[in-house]
């Protein structure tokens, strides 16, 4: 086969911003005659690691379950069992390249593995996962984070169970950051889609700048065979829209505030509409709550026709994150929306005059902004008028990649700047994790 595409998760069980993007390039790449498969992760446990083979729209899927729990904490992000399957699936497929889009949910040595059934591997980093134990650059007070990956940044802010020594906490995000330099080291090509992430990620682990390469993404329009949306009407309610994984992160949470704030000011003049999976049952009571008495409608999980039914006059993505790209925002702009984004990451960068932003965090100042829309009724043609030109479309982004498959195939590797973690260093975090665990389970005295 030609391509095999690595992910932490896939449709029908997710439809987040990455697994879209994945999605619709696979099934360009077939189209234009690749043999192309996918490999993803799930939020699902088994009693055992279970490989399962289905099919997504024709597209074969290998859908990977773990058997342990808390298989997203930094400190599990090995396995050796997934580690294996991988192994055997490289084998039996024997890909010209792998893709890897992410290591959650897998285990954190794929491109260690490629490298030793000498298949070739290039990865695109679709966040900060390779710089953050926590995953979005996010501090356990929710502040934005530019430290450097090290125990000294991070060992307040990582997630713990609660009975972990300084000691195993330490060796963990020790361990964490030199996986994930190796697997950067070892692949033939890092891809980045835009410079900004590029820079954050080489002040912050140490990965020398020049080995990250910027590929905007590719984007598959989602509503060319619907009608335009029309523009807001004199007298109905300014419809505010927030679609995409409802995670904290995402700011969720602080554009419910704001909005309870604009509907007390404004009452009767505006709505706010929520689409997307919720993270949790308590994130999901939580913004109910939130929500409580406000015209605020959720509406789950969605596909693009229910998204363009909700009729949104602005899309609202406040997040709390440092955003490495943004596909809600190819789309906002898709069905001639202007937007409110943040200040962090990519999300300003990309909206550019499309979009006003906001102080990350701050509900006053996102609550000042949705007001804008209400009290300037010209505001909204002023901001559609100066949307960006549009990502590259899929085709382009194809060709784009093309090259970095043959070079990856074709030219020698670069050096290492790091090289692969032994196993036995696995091994050996692994056991100091279960003699802590144990030490909360066995009597003082020891076993009888």
């Amino acid at each position: 086969m030609d391509v095999l595409h690595v992910v932490h998760q896939f449709p029908p069980e997710s439809r987040g911003g990455t697994e879209s993007y994945l999605f619709d390039l696979a099934q360009r790449q077939r189209a234009r005659g690749l043999d192309v498969q996918v490999l993803s992760g799930s939020k699902q446990w088994r009693q055992d690691v279970t490989l399962e083979r289905g099919e997504v729209d024709g597209l074969p899927v290998h859908r990977l379950h773990r058997d342990d729990l808390f298989f997203d904490h930094h400190a599990k992000m090995w396995h050796p069992v997934v580690e294996q399957r991988f192994r055997e699936l490289l084998q039996t497929l024997r890909p010209a390249i792998v893709h890897v889009h992410h290591w959650l949910r897998l285990t954190c040595n794929l491109v260690d593995v490629c490298w030793q059934e000498k298949v070739p591997a290039v990865v695109t980093l679709h966040d900060h996962y390779t710089s953050c134990p926590r995953a979005f650059r996010r501090r356990a007070g929710d502040q934005a984070c530019r430290r450097v990956l090290s125990v000294a940044s991070c060992a307040d802010c990582v997630p713990r169970h609660g009975y972990e020594q300084e000691g195993e906490v330490a060796a963990g995000i020790e361990l964490f950051r030199d996986h994930y330099r190796a697997e950067l080291s070892m692949a033939r090509a890092v891809i980045v889609a835009v410079a900004s992430t590029a820079v954050l990620l080489a002040e912050t682990t140490d990965v020398p700048a020049d080995r990250y390469e910027v590929l905007p993404l590719g984007y598959q329009p989602r509503f060319d065979r619907l009608p335009p949306l029309p523009p807001p009407a004199a007298g109905e309610p300014l419809r505010f829209v927030f679609w995409g994984g409802v995670g904290r992160h995402k700011g969720v949470d602080v554009l419910l505030r704001a909005f309870r704030r604009l509907a007390g000011e404004r009452p009767g003049r505006v709505e706010l509409h929520v689409l997307g999976d919720v993270e949790s049952a308590a994130f999901d009571r939580e913004l109910r709550a939130l929500a409580a008495g406000l015209p605020v409608t959720f509406h789950g999980a969605f596909e693009a026709r229910q998204l363009h039914a909700a009729r949104p006059h602005v899309g609202v993505f406040p997040s709390t994150c440092l955003e490495t790209y943004g596909l809600v925002l190819d789309e906002c702009f898709e069905l001639g929306l202007p937007c409110v984004t943040s200040d962090l990451g990519a999300l300003p960068e990309r909206a550019a005059g499309g979009g006003l932003a906001t102080r990350a965090g701050d509900d006053a100042d996102l609550a000042a902004a949705l007001r804008r829309f209400v009290d300037e009724p010209g505001l909204w043609a002023e901001l559609r008028r100066r949307r960006p030109p549009p990502s590259p479309s899929l085709d382009e982004h194809v060709d784009a990649l093309l090259p970095v498959y043959d070079r990856a195939r074709l030219q020698r590797p670069r050096d290492w700047f790091a090289g692969p973690v032994p196993s036995a260093r696995r091994v050996w975090f692994l056991l100091k994790q279960r003699e802590s665990a144990m030490s909360r389970l066995v009597r003082p005295e020891g076993p009888e």
